[in-house]
């Protein structure tokens, strides 16, 4: 593909028609497709090509000459050059309208869908419902000033944060009170300030902590509740995990998630369930209410370790966590070889499950769902579940991230003893 930068403002206005995965507007222009920086779907506008390739052009948008009745006015005062959000300048609708738009598009042309159910978004708040955020701290080598923030877009440089919209209440409040005590610590190593709200308080962790000192066995860990239903009749789960580990930073969503997995799932009382990438029980827990048995693989220890303490805290003992490298050739190990499960959940980060999907048809399960927060490699994964006799039944974008260009996905599928179809590939443009 030929590169050019030439930067070159057309004569001609712009009909921003779409809307790429990295919420950049898309238009045609004399045949040719233009990606136009903070352009959405409904503007008319004036632009510049940044650069010029035989394929597509990229362009910044220069003036709106008419604005789309989608186009709103960002609530947030560091929107113009933080790095967090990039997509605040679109109503909340038309966010979700998009994402989910994309992501069907994508998943219906790369892979068989016509046994697939298309469920509509799971949505929630759009504001202040972020449970966890990771703060940067530094005296700026330029102006030798301390900084607490995020990162600038496009840059390393931090932006002095004082208050963030889409963080809770608690959170912002929590900032606002360690901010001054922070910036004393400030030097002009770069480190890492996390904090995270949970049910049992307010938890900051600073990325030179020790592991090893940064919670002792005295000391309590977070935790928060996902409200599940077990016979009709509604329980509570307590799930505690590490101030440092992971969470999905959703707390709303993470609940509709959850429940909404357990339902496609068909679980009965008899089954066999095995959860991958598993961190603290975030699933496994309300999947063992209502199964025989549930096996949760984890990568890291220090999860495992959490996980099996949950188990106990909710009395669950139906439960077994164990540690693997899920990205390793797992058919020698005990939880894998000669075993066969009624059902699969799995839940691995951008990366995906790739090699893990070759193998997973060994163990039998009739049905398969899979969560993913990158809908290209979970696409990627179902190709070779369908190699399987895998066919796509139900899938879904879940709102967990307003306001940015992430997504998190969900699909359902199910064993067949039907061929794999020859699927005709369309080209897609992935930025």
């Amino acid at each position: 593909m030929t590169q050019k930068n030439q930067p070159n403002t057309l004569n001609d206005s712009l009909e921003i028609t779409g809307l790429t995965h990295d919420g950049r507007g898309v238009a045609r222009h004399n045949g040719k497709t233009i990606f136009v920086n903070q352009a959405v779907p409904g503007d008319s506008v004036k632009a510049k090509i940044t650069q010029s390739s035989d394929k597509f052009d990229e362009a910044d948008c220069l003036e709106i000459l008419t604005p789309s009745k989608d186009r709103v006015e960002p609530f947030c005062e560091y929107y113009a050059i933080c790095g967090g959000c990039q997509l605040q300048h679109l109503s909340l609708d038309a966010q979700r309208f998009w994402k989910n738009q994309n992501f069907m598009t994508d998943l219906i042309q790369a892979v068989d869908s016509k046994q697939c159910k298309t469920v509509e978004p799971l949505i929630g708040t759009g504001i202040g419902y972020r449970r966890r955020a990771r703060l940067g701290l530094v005296i700026n080598k330029k102006d030798k000033i301390a900084r607490l923030g995020f990162r600038q877009k496009s840059s390393n440089e931090l932006i002095d944060i004082k208050n963030c919209p889409v963080l809770s209440p608690a959170l912002n409040q929590a900032i606002q009170d360690n901010r001054a005590e922070l910036l004393d610590t400030a030097s002009r190593a770069y480190k890492e300030i996390t904090f995270v709200e949970a049910d049992n308080g307010i938890f900051i962790n600073n990325s030179t902590d020790k592991a090893d000192d940064s919670e002792s066995n005295t000391t309590a860990l977070p935790y928060y509740q996902l409200n599940t239903e077990v016979n009709k009749t509604p329980t509570t789960l307590t799930l505690e995990f590490p101030k440092n580990g992971f969470i999905q930073i959703n707390a709303e969503q993470n609940k509709i998630m959850v429940n909404q997995a357990v339902s496609w799932l068909n679980l009965e009382p008899t089954h066999k369930v095995l959860d991958l990438f598993c961190g603290v029980g975030n699933f496994t827990l309300p999947i063992a209410q209502q199964v025989s048995q549930v096996v949760g693989i984890e990568g890291e220890k220090s999860l495992v370790d959490v996980a099996n303490h949950n188990a106990q805290l909710n009395q669950l003992d139906n439960v077994k966590f164990d540690k693997a490298n899920l990205f390793n050739d797992m058919r020698p190990l005990p939880w894998f070889k000669n075993n066969k499960y009624d059902r699969i959940l799995l839940d691995p980060g951008r990366q995906g499950a790739f090699d893990l999907c070759k193998t997973l048809g060994l163990l039998k399960a009739d049905i398969i769902v899979y969560v993913s927060c990158h809908a290209a490699t979970l696409i990627r994964d179902i190709k070779e579940l369908e190699k399987q006799g895998y066919r796509l039944t139900k899938a879904c974008l879940i709102d967990m991230f307003p306001h940015t260009t992430h997504t998190e996905v969900m699909v359902q599928l199910t064993k067949t003893q039907k061929a794999t179809p020859k699927v005709k590939k369309r080209p897609i443009f992935r930025l």
